[in-house]
C-alpha cells in the first residue's frame, strides 16, 4: 500500500495575504467571497500569521492573493517576512509590478515568482474582464526578467484558451525576454466556474490535447512546459508522465488564508484548523491524519505502482476537502 510522509509542518505554503483582487477572471476560484466588496485584513493579523509560520519552521512562503500587490501593506509584509528569514516568492497577476516593486523584491532577496497569463491579448482580457490587463502584465513580466527575477507563467485552462497554449508561448518567445517555464493549471469547479460547471468543464480529450501542446512547446520552443497540478497518471500516455508536476498537499505543502485557516490548497475550500487558535504543527499532525491515511482513495489508487495521489482533489465537483480526481 502507498504511504504519505508525515512531516511536522509544511515545507512550503501559499499565504493568501489578502483575498482582494482587481481582476474579474471568469474562472476565479475565490469569487464566492466577492473579492471587491470585502476589506483587506489588518497588518497586525498578517504579522501574527507570519509569526506562527516561523514558529512552525516553515521554509518557503509564497506571497499570494487575491492579488498581493494591491494589499495596502504589502511593503511592510515583505519586510517583516524577510526578517523572519523565510525563502520568499510570490504569485501575481502582474499588473502592479513596476521598477519600484521589483527593487523592493530584490532588496528582500526574492529572485523568483509566478505571474498569470491566460492567452494572447484578446483571450487574456476576455478572461480577466479588464481592458489593458494583458499589456501591463507583459510589462510586469519584462520588468522582472530585466532585473534578474525569474518568472514562471501560470496559465489556467478554460474552454476558451486551451487550444491557444502553443500560440501564447510562441508570442512570448518572440516578444518578451526569454521565458524559461510555463505551468498549466486545471479548471476546477469552485467560484465562478462552479455556477455552470457542466458547460465550462474540460473533457479528458481536451486535457490530452493540452499535453500534446506542452510537448510541442518543449520540443519546438525550448520552453519548459509543465502541467502544474496533479493529474491521474493512469489516464495519460507514459510519455507525458514527467510533464505532471503533481501535488504535495497535506505533506510538504499547504495553503494559509487571510484569516489563518489551513487549507489543502489555494482552490479547495474547507479548513483543518486556524493557526491563530491552534499551532500549525498540531493541525498538520492531527488535522490531516485521515488525509494521509489514503483511505478516502479507491483501492486501485492506494496500491498503484505509479502513485500520483489520486490526481487532483479540487477537480471533482462537490468532492469536499479531498476526493479522487474527476477522471478516476
Amino acid at each position: 500500500m502507498n504511504e504519505l510522509v508525515n512531516l511536522k509542518s509544511p515545507i512550503s505554503v501559499n499565504f493568501e495575504v489578502s483575498p482582494v483582487c482587481d481582476l474579474s477572471c471568469e474562472f476565479c476560484f475565490n469569487a464566492e467571497v466577492e473579492c471587491k466588496k470585502i476589506n483587506h485584513p489588518p497588518i497586525e493579523r498578517v504579522v501574527r500569521i507570519l509569526d506562527q509560520l516561523a514558529k512552525a519552521e516553515v521554509f518557503e512562503v509564497r506571497l499570494f492573493g487575491g492579488e498581493f500587490f494591491v494589499y495596502p501593506y504589502w511593503r511592510e509584509t515583505l519586510e517583516y517576512a524577510d526578517k523572519l528569514d523565510f525563502f520568499l516568492s510570490f504569485v501575481s497577476n502582474g499588473i502592479h509590478i513596476n521598477q519600484e516593486v521589483v527593487q523592493k523584491l530584490l532588496h528582500h532577496r526574492i529572485i523568483s515568482g509566478a505571474i498569470s497569463l491566460h492567452g494572447t491579448k484578446e483571450i487574456h482580457e476576455n478572461i480577466t474582464k479588464v481592458a489593458g490587463s494583458f499589456d501591463v502584465a507583459i510589462k510586469g513580466i519584462k520588468t522582472c526578467l530585466e532585473n534578474g527575477i525569474n518568472i514562471s507563467i501560470l496559465f489556467t485552462l478554460t474552454k476558451n484558451n486551451y487550444q491557444s497554449i502553443f500560440e501564447t508561448c510562441q508570442w512570448l518567445k518572440l516578444n518578451v525576454l526569454e521565458i524559461d517555464e510555463i505551468n498549466v493549471g486545471r479548471l476546477t469547479p469552485y467560484g465562478r466556474a462552479k455556477s455552470d460547471w457542466e458547460k465550462v468543464k474540460l473533457s479528458l480529450d481536451n486535457y490530452l490535447f493540452v499535453f500534446s501542446q506542452l510537448e510541442r512547446i518543449r520540443n519546438e520552443l525550448g520552453i519548459l512546459a509543465n502541467f502544474g497540478d496533479a493529474f491521474p497518471l493512469c489516464r495519460l500516455p507514459v510519455k507525458y508522465h514527467d510533464y505532471v508536476i503533481g501535488c504535495w498537499q497535506g505533506t510538504g505543502f499547504g495553503h494559509i488564508d487571510h484569516l489563518g485557516n489551513v487549507r489543502s490548497c489555494s482552490i479547495a475550500k474547507g479548513s483543518y484548523g486556524n493557526i491563530l487558535e491552534t499551532s500549525l504543527t498540531k493541525i498538520w499532525d492531527e488535522g490531516l491524519a485521515h488525509f494521509r491515511s489514503l483511505k478516502w482513495l479507491p483501492i486501485k489508487c492506494q496500491k498503484c505502482d505509479q502513485f500520483c495521489g489520486g490526481g487532483c482533489s479540487a477537480s471533482r465537483y462537490d468532492g469536499g476537502m479531498y476526493a479522487p480526481d474527476e477522471f478516476i
